[in-house]
């Protein structure tokens, strides 16, 4: 019999896991979305049998349970759901922080089940069911999270994700999950408040509209991500608040430095600073 996978919140990434694995031999994909119609939508398109806005019909029914709403909230629903979730079923979420969750999971969870986080590092400033859609995970990198020393953490149920992953089209990486939310404040939230930083500095004031009509790409490339959906980039970055800290310290102290570079007319080491930046840049983009 194929195993089921219950996907808790159909949009950007649980609509596009949904879709994506709508073709997968061995899984029956079902949701959980609090508006009706967006499960009805998903069950039209193929992406699930079946889409309820009851979340407890999809716990009991998962052998693998994915969490896929802002990462407070998975929190938050994840106790309401525990009492339901089946022994040996696999829990796993695709939130971009992962303390809160992490520690929720391993305080509330039944007996027997199992938890492996994942984060695919995929995504859109635009969300919602509508925008998902079933290659959103194709050359994305697709991170499964260790924790060995934790009672919960599953072999089988990383190897099993891993697969899932690789179906997808993603790129596996694997971290501790001990590590990632300060790699994320780094490469994800910290850059999301500079782009909001960049946006207002640049439209917050009464010459702004004339401002923006003279802007290009280069503008746009840095503020994209600032298009974000505000209240989820909210619970994001707040759920992460001290990894958030400490990378916009690191911030500070490379702000100060290239103002000294300016300061004190060191053109020569201010462009070698944008050289090794560009290296770094460049060595990304050919991943």
């Amino acid at each position: 019999m194929k195993r089921i996978v219950g996907i808790i919140g159909l949009g950007l990434l649980g609509g596009s896991l949904a879709k994506g694995l709508a073709s997968h031999p061995d899984y029956e994909v079902i949701g959980y979305a609090r508006r009706s119609h967006i499960g009805a939508q998903a069950v039209a398109d193929g992406a699930v049998t079946a889409a309820y806005t009851d979340a407890r019909v999809v716990a009991a029914q998962a052998d693998i349970l994915v969490f896929a709403l802002p990462p407070d909230t998975n929190a938050r629903l994840f106790k309401e759901l525990a009492p339901y979730i089946r022994p040996r079923t696999l829990i796993t979420d695709v939130s971009s922080t992962k303390a809160n969750f992490a520690r929720t999971v391993k305080q509330n969870r039944p007996v027997g089940t199992h938890f492996v986080s994942i984060h695919p590092m995929a995504g859109s400033e635009k969300g919602g069911y509508a925008m998902a859609h079933s290659d959103l995970f194709k050359g994305c990198t697709w991170i499964v999270l260790t924790d060995e020393a934790e009672p919960s953490w599953s072999e089988a149920g990383a190897r099993e994700l891993i697969a899932m992953g690789e179906f997808l089209g993603g790129r596996v990486e694997q971290i501790a999950l001990a590590d990632h939310d300060g790699f994320m404040a780094t490469v994800s939230h910290m850059p999301h408040t500079v782009a909001a930083m960049v946006a207002t500095i640049a439209g917050g004031d009464e010459q702004g509209d004339l401002r923006l009509r003279l802007a290009a790409g280069g503008f746009r490339d840095i503020t994209r991500v600032a298009g974000g959906n505000p209240a989820m980039w909210r619970e994001i970055i707040t759920s992460n608040r001290q990894e958030v800290v400490r990378a916009l310290s690191q911030l500070d102290e490379q702000i100060l430095h290239i103002k000294n570079l300016l300061l004190t007319s060191d053109d020569d080491t201010l462009e070698t600073y944008l050289k090794v930046a560009k290296t770094i840049r460049d060595d990304f983009s050919h991943l």
